[in-house]
């Protein structure tokens, strides 16, 4: 009589902790990314920074959502969850919060760069202006 009470709780923690598992964060720095961005042509690079900082130069094929404006949440809303992303900003801050969002609504593979644009330009990687 337990064990039929027990396999059902069973089951919905594993499911739980399955969905919770597919909806992942990973932190890289911009070398990492470079890597990343070379073997996986579909990896979606969302640069969060101003408009401003975006213009100053950006990774090549990068998408600008400032995410300080107040439509950020619902334009990153819009992306497509099913993607891979590489989200960075000019430190962490505000990839952080882009990517926390984007955990929390459903987009299943996140990629933070944590070294952010200056740890890009200081690798004398690749900038598009």
């Amino acid at each position: 009589m337990k064990i039929r009470i027990l396999i059902p709780v069973l089951l919905l923690f594993l499911s739980t902790f399955t969905v919770l598992e597919a909806q992942t964060k990973t932190e890289v720095n911009s070398k990492q990314a470079s890597v990343l961005l070379q073997k996986d042509s579909k990896l979606i690079v969302l640069d969060v920074r101003t408009p401003e900082e975006f213009k100053e130069g950006h990774i090549k094929g990068a998408i600008n959502i400032d995410i300080r404006q107040e439509d950020a949440f619902s334009k990153i809303d819009k992306l497509n969850k099913n993607a891979k992303y590489l989200v960075y900003c000019r430190t962490n801050h505000r990839s952080g919060l882009a990517v926390d969002h984007m955990l929390q609504n459903g987009f299943s593979n996140v990629y933070q760069m944590m070294d952010g644009f200056p740890g890009w330009a200081a690798n004398k990687l690749a900038i598009q202006k």
